[in-house]
């Protein structure tokens, strides 16, 4: 696992949970790019709903960086580099399955069926 894959899917998750559209979201008022319920032992101020509100931008995508190589690693107790990103998005999201695992995909060039070990 390289960094450069932990990259890529970093920045395909945050596309598909809306985090570069244009005007006020979610992802970019919490500081939390990949919408996660979890703080990952990263600095936070506090929830909006189930999801984190990170103290910063930058405490936002390490989160995620940490949370893809977990993914990646065998250490993430959801995950793991075998599951396909339609397996992930099956666990990653409870709305939109198949649009965001179709959003992941497309930003990254590759089939849902591609296993995450292989970006």
């Amino acid at each position: 696992m390289g960094a450069q894959s932990v990259y890529k899917l970093a920045d395909a998750i945050a596309f598909a949970e809306g985090f570069y559209a244009s005007g006020s979201n979610r992802p970019k008022r919490n500081n939390n790019p990949g919408n996660l319920s979890l703080d990952l032992g990263f600095p936070s101020v506090g929830m909006d709903g189930i999801l984190v509100k990170f103290a910063s931008l930058d405490d936002g995508w390490a989160a995620l960086h940490k949370q893809i190589s977990m993914m990646l690693n065998g250490t993430s107790q959801i995950y793991n580099a075998d599951m396909t990103i339609a397996d992930v998005a099956s666990r990653y999201t409870a709305t939109e399955q198949e649009s965001w695992a179709n959003n992941v995909a497309a930003r990254l060039g590759v089939p849902v069926t591609t296993r995450i070990s292989e970006i």
